[in-house]
């Protein structure tokens, strides 16, 4: 996985997965707002990775071995939906 997509996946997952908490204050729609548009841009991010990988599969397994993957490894990442990690 490219350096920026680790970096951003990374950040946006650990806004969604912390234990939600409840408080009385209300949460403001900003904040859900940049959250939302956070999430949505992991998952482009997501769908362009895996699209490149097929591609390269495609190209050639010779490609997939110079990236550093192995044909199985590709193979479950194209598997997975856009959004799962």
């Amino acid at each position: 996985m490219s350096t920026q997509l680790s970096l951003t996946s990374r950040l946006y997952q650990s806004l969604w997965s912390e234990q939600p908490t409840w408080t009385t204050e209300p949460v403001s729609v900003w904040a859900r707002l940049f959250a939302l548009r956070g999430l949505v841009a992991v998952w482009r991010e997501r769908k362009y990775y895996r699209e490149e990988l097929k591609r390269l599969a495609e190209d050639g397994p010779q490609r997939i071995d110079d990236v550093g993957l192995t044909l199985a490894a590709v193979e479950a990442e194209l598997q997975k939906p856009f959004w799962k990690a």
